[in-house]
């Protein structure tokens, strides 16, 4: 599976990135939002891991910009978030186009499970 990942925490995207690559995942990543938003527009990725908390340009800004033109529709995004995002917020990020939520400090497992959920639908 092509998988994106964007995210600001550099230790944490190196340490999935090496994860997935070693199980068969073609994996590319960006610790800068707004090259995320490029990447996700002009690349076809299976999969995009995008966390929502990044400062200036926020994940939330991402989806928000996404979701302008409809894109979003056509992306599996699954939103990342230790922040203090509430339920009803989360919700809208669904509303908006976002295949699911998933909360960090994020388990391997959870993240395999994620990979394979999206993978079969």
């Amino acid at each position: 599976m092509k998988i994106l990942i964007v995210d600001d925490d550099v230790e944490l995207v190196k340490a999935v990135k090496s994860t997935l690559s070693s199980v068969g995942h073609d994996v590319q990543f960006t610790n800068e939002p707004r090259e995320g938003l490029k990447l996700i527009r002009e690349q076809n990725h299976d999969l995009v891991f995008l966390d929502l908390s990044m400062p200036e340009f926020s994940g939330i800004d991402i989806v928000k910009n996404l979701a302008e033109d409809d894109t979003i529709k056509e992306k599996k995004i699954v939103v990342m978030t230790a922040s203090a995002v509430n339920d009803e917020e989360l919700k809208n990020l669904v509303d908006l186009g976002v295949h699911s939520i998933l909360r960090k400090p994020v388990d391997i497992d959870a993240l395999l499970d994620k990979i394979e959920e999206v993978g079969s639908s």
